[in-house]
């Protein structure tokens, strides 16, 4: 059965039920700050055997080995945990898409005023075709500004250390 740890939970030293209570407020937290697991997968406590004794740990679960692993969930949960071992307010996003980090924003590329705006919710059949159509004239103007643009990486024949015959 495959698992992904999503963090650990618990108060060192106490009793095992006081443990257990403790984990299964804080699944509670998860599902409701970060909605419920996928279909057909499962945040449990899972206890994890050391030296010094056992923790529990929080982990998603599921029994298709062939599936796998939500990344978006376990990061919304991993977050979401952390802040709830803090005392801190939970991340603030909107299901199903996840906030992305400031350092990520940084290397994405700004949007683009040429882009078309996308039509009203209650548009035409008319006006959505004029958006698609105006959505395809801006797609073929990107295609044609990228070949442009200078090639990261040159090809085998580019290459002036060639092989001498």
């Amino acid at each position: 059965m495959p698992t992904e740890l999503i963090g650990e939970v618990g108060t060192p030293d106490a009793e095992r039920e006081w443990i257990v209570a403790e984990c299964e407020l804080a699944i509670k937290h998860l599902k409701k700050v970060c909605g419920e697991p996928p279909k057909e997968m499962h945040l449990e406590i899972q206890w994890q055997e050391h030296e010094l004794g056992n923790y529990p740990m929080i982990v998603l679960t599921w029994e298709d080995a062939m599936r796998g692993a939500p990344s978006e969930y376990i990061d919304r949960c991993e977050r979401a945990l952390t802040a709830y071992e803090y005392g801190e307010e939970p991340p603030q996003w909107s299901l199903p898409a996840l906030d992305e980090d400031q350092d990520d924003d940084e290397d994405s590329d700004p949007p683009d005023p040429d882009m078309p705006p996308e039509p009203r919710p209650d548009a035409s059949f008319s006006e959505v075709q004029q958006y698609l159509s105006s959505l395809i004239e801006y797609t073929l103007g990107a295609s044609g500004r990228a070949r442009g643009k200078p090639r990261l990486v040159d090809s085998d024949e580019d290459r002036t250390d060639k092989p001498q015959k």
